[in-house]
């Protein structure tokens, strides 16, 4: 009869039955380790193990006692190892949330397998099933959540330029909107100062726009009057500009000239290309 012999998770031989006994009498081998031969139910310590004749009492090396009896009735120490590869599976897995994500929850969940193996075929002498729990169960997790941070990643990488071209839009409205009330302020203002428009929008406040933030540029922040003011009167060509934003959009350009914020003395206000002659400086 050949007898398996592990210990700390190492196997030893296997040795014939006069072998063990010699190595239990020469202390090469311990009671605690676990003994197996073809044929039997799993691993038992070697204390308990059929044929074998056990240490005397008080033998055994001290610390915590083995649930396995021995053949005398006494109890001996037995402290199965931890599997590395279950330390591995959880290590895996945590470092699976930072340092390597995806990669690292791959490992986690390999290493999770391979030690659940192991210890089952250990048959007791190997334990760390609950880290390799842990580990399968994070690594899982990660592998099933990453792919859906990376698609809201994509998505949102997408929609930002959506956005702020919906932004740039919005607050394109809001600056011809508020130069043509501008313009219109210029008008009534001209009707009672002998068709002439005011030195300065300023004078428009509070008599002719009564709320001071309509002299705003909501594309160029900061600026208390965000248009460039030409002033003249109401007998000027109708095309003639008024007014126009300090913000200039030089994304498109014809001939050098970007585009403004322009107000007519018509009252007519749009987004168009600087007019020749009046190109404001560039801010």
């Amino acid at each position: 009869m050949d007898i398996h012999v592990a210990r700390d998770g190492r196997q030893f031989g296997p040795y014939p039955l006069e072998e063990v006994r010699r190595q239990l009498a020469a202390g090469t081998l311990l009671p605690t380790d676990f003994a197996w031969t073809v044929g039997a139910a799993g691993w038992v310590p070697l204390a308990s193990f059929p044929g074998l004749t056990p240490p005397p009492p008080g033998s055994a090396p001290p610390g915590g006692t083995s649930p396995y009896p021995t053949s005398a009735g006494v109890s001996v120490q037995s402290r199965p190892a931890t599997s590395g590869a279950a330390v591995a599976s959880l290590i895996f897995a945590i470092l699976s949330y930072t340092v390597v994500p995806f990669l690292g929850a791959i490992v986690a969940v390999i290493c999770g397998h391979v030690a659940r193996g192991e210890i089952r075929r250990a048959s007791g002498a190997m334990t760390g099933d609950g880290l390799a729990v842990a580990g399968l169960i994070i690594g899982y997790i990660n592998l099933a959540i990453l792919p859906l941070i990376i698609a809201v990643a994509l998505l949102a990488g997408l929609a930002l330029p959506v956005v702020s071209m919906v932004q740039l839009k919005a607050k394109e409205a809001q600056s011809e909107s508020n130069a043509r009330q501008i313009v219109i302020a210029c008008r009534a203002y001209a009707v009672d100062h002998h068709d002439a428009f005011p030195p300065t929008l300023e004078e428009l406040v509070p008599r002719y726009l009564p709320d001071r933030r309509t002299l705003t540029c909501p594309l160029s922040p900061g600026e208390a009057v965000g248009y460039i003011y030409f002033g003249g009167t109401t007998d000027d060509p109708s095309n003639k500009v008024l007014l126009m934003s300090k913000y200039l959009d030089d994304h498109y350009k014809v001939n050098d000239a970007g585009r403004r914020i322009v107000g007519h003395v018509d009252g007519s206000c749009q987004l168009e290309f600087e007019p020749k002659g009046l190109r404001a400086p560039r801010r």
